[in-house]
């Protein structure tokens, strides 16, 4: 029985499960909780509460479902990536264009980071651009980087996290 994530399918968290479940040889169904009725309470066959999960794992998705238990992001990468990758996530102002940030990191050096929301080709060109860096150099650089009149900056809201 193939893991079950909600979540967007064109959403690059719920792509990073997917290829890591994918990588330890669990298949995957994407379901996109637009699709899913909230007056029903997002409940779907009979065993899974959705809602419920996803207010338990603050309103964060994808959520993860593997035999029966529920996951969140952090919790499926602390799972199935390597151990000395930790993963952080975390919601930025809601100024700024991301709607999650998810840092990947390894010995205090940033190894991905993922911004769900955001421009795509900013996204993985910060992306590329700290991937090696380590964690305090990044947030040096980034900490004053603005964006219009909006008081933060996407750049600013990952140094903030970090």
């Amino acid at each position: 029985m193939p893991a079950k994530i909600l979540g967007d399918s064109r959403g690059r968290l719920t792509k990073k499960v997917q290829d890591t479940l994918l990588a330890k040889g669990i298949t995957s169904e994407i379901i996109n909780p637009d699709v899913l009725e909230p007056t029903e309470g997002w409940r779907t066959n009979g065993a899974v509460d959705y809602r419920t999960d996803y207010e338990a794992h603050n309103q964060m998705l994808p959520l993860i479902y593997i035999d029966g238990v529920c996951y969140s992001f952090m919790q499926a990468m602390g799972k199935y990536e390597p151990k000395n990758v930790k993963w952080k996530v975390w919601a930025p102002s809601p100024a700024v264009c991301s709607k999650t940030i998810a840092v990947a990191i390894k010995d205090d050096v940033i190894q991905e980071v993922i911004m769900e929301g955001s421009c795509m080709g900013f996204s993985n060109a910060l992306n590329i651009l700290v991937k090696g860096m380590e964690v305090s150099r990044v947030v040096q650089l980034l900490q004053n980087v603005p964006c219009q009149t909006r008081g933060t900056s996407c750049p600013q809201e990952l140094a903030r996290g970090l």
